[in-house]
This record gives structure tokens, C-alpha cells and sequence, in this order.
């Protein structure tokens, strides 16, 4: 079975036939100073057995210290991230921390990883560098690409290794003002032509609905996406409409 669970902003649980994948995860009631405006929907299990945490940079309503720790206590998972995280991630008691370069591809097991290029900084503090970027995950009956937070390019598919993801899931929030945050940050506009251009079958809308990080309010990204697909049917079915805490089955 192939199941996604939103469990709220960037964190996304992933089941492939068995192999747990969780994404930037936090479930934490504040992001640094930023309060959440909506629980995120979890439960203690959804932390449990993970074997792959999929990290796209270090801020911090992506990479959070608290959530980590309790995944690392209740799994054996492997951290697998861009290069510069590994001060972050130490004696934290993951079974590995696998950094990756731009051109880099990690084989464990049935799965392939490989990063793919992101419009954002990965800075927590005022660190001299830390890279950030999305994941793309090709298995042998399924793949899935993690955006991660970015602005919108139209090379995404450079580090997809030739393949169309089944599902994508793709940033849709924190875009307001636009001449503020158009480099970083995608609109449901941009997502919806990324999901567009990297042909992907379904589309997970994340990156909204529980820190309100810019102008525009928290529920708002997933109605605007919903207004720019009214009328095709088709490509508005693509989409997987998930509340926090809603999950969905993987069919062909």
C-alpha cells in the first residue's frame, strides 16, 4: 500500500510498501517565535518507525529539534539532507545522516535519492552557509518528489533522473507580498504550474495552513489554487485537497 498523510505545513507521512518517509517534520506548537495557528494532525504512532527523514534546509518551521528527537526515540530512521546540517542533526541518535551534494544519488535499498534545485536560503542563524533544496525519492513501483520550500524555476526536473514523479508534493504558501517573496516562495499560481511542468500525476499542496509566516491568512492558499482550476475538471481531480491530519491512497 502507498498512503500520504498531511499532517500539516511541510510535514508529510509517506508509506511505500512499507518504508515510512516523514518530510521536514514538525509538530510542534511554535516555530521559533512563530506560534501555530492549527494543531498539527498527528498522532504518536505517525512519529513511530520511520526510516527515512527527508530534510529539505534549517529553518526553523522545516528542521525542528524537538520533533526530530522524537522520531529518533521511537524509530531507526536515516536523515537524508543537503550538505551543511550535520551540526544540527549530531548526537541526536539518528542511524545516519546522509548529506547530499547538488549531483549526489544515495542508494538504500529499493530507493533512489537525489536533490533538485530550489529559489531559497537554508540559513538558521547567521551561519556562513547552509544549502537547502528538495528531494526527489525513486523507488521500484513508485517515486515522489518533495519540493521543499522555493520560489518558483522552471528546471526543477533537472534532478529527477529522467523520471515524472508520481506524486509531488509542492509549496503553496507564505507568498504575500509577492514583490517581497516571489524568489522564495511559490504562490498556488507558481505550484500550480510546477505541478504542470514536472508532469507529475497528483499533486499534494503543502506549506500552509499552520504558521501564518506572511500576509495572506493561513486557510487561503488551497482556495486560490482552487479558484485557478475551477474549470478543468481534469487537472482539479490531480490534486489531493488535504486537510491536516486527512490522508490519501496511492492509485494508478
Amino acid at each position: 500500500m502507498i498512503r500520504y498523510k498531511f499532517i500539516g505545513h511541510s510535514t508529510v507521512l509517506i508509506e511505500v510498501d512499507g518504508t515510512r518517509f516523514i518530510t521536514d517534520p514538525i509538530v510542534s506548537n511554535r516555530a521559533l517565535v512563530v506560534r501555530r495557528k492549527r494543531p498539527a494532525g498527528y498522532q504518536l504512532e505517525d512519529l513511530s518507525n520511520i526510516d527515512f527523514v527527508l530534510l529539505s534546509h534549517a529553518h526553523w518551521d522545516h528542521l525542528d529539534r524537538a520533533t526530530l528527537r522524537k522520531i529518533a526515540r521511537r524509530s531507526k530512521a536515516s536523515v537524508i539532507c543537503p550538505n551543511g546540517h550535520l551540526s544540527l542533526l549530531k548526537n541526536m541518535g539518528f542511524t545516519h545522516v546522509y548529506e547530499l551534494g547538488k549531483t549526489d544519488h544515495l542508494t538504500q535499498g529499493d530507493f533512489i535519492f537525489s536533490l533538485t534545485p530550489v529559489n531559497h536560503r537554508g540559513k538558521r542563524w547567521l551561519e556562513r552557509y547552509r544549502s537547502s533544496a528538495g528531494l526527489f525519492v525513486k523507488g521500484s513501483t513508485h517515486s515522489f518528489w518533495f519540493a521543499g520550500d522555493t520560489g518558483y524555476r522552471n528546471d526543477f526536473v533537472s534532478g529527477m533522473q529522467g523520471v515524472h514523479p508520481d506524486v509531488a508534493l509542492i509549496p503553496i504558501g507564505a507568498y504575500e507580498p509577492r514583490e517581497w517573496f516571489h524568489m522564495m516562495h511559490m504562490d498556488p499560481k507558481d505550484g500550480l504550474q510546477t505541478f504542470i511542468d514536472v508532469q507529475a500525476k497528483y499533486m499534494l499542496p503543502i506549506h500552509w495552513g499552520a504558521f501564518k509566516l506572511t500576509r495572506e491568512e493561513i486557510h487561503e492558499p488551497p482556495l486560490v489554487l482552487r479558484s485557478l482550476v475551477v474549470d478543468n475538471a481534469e487537472l482539479e481531480q490531480r490534486i489531493w485537497w488535504l486537510e491536516p491530519g486527512q490522508s490519501k491512497v496511492y492509485e494508478e
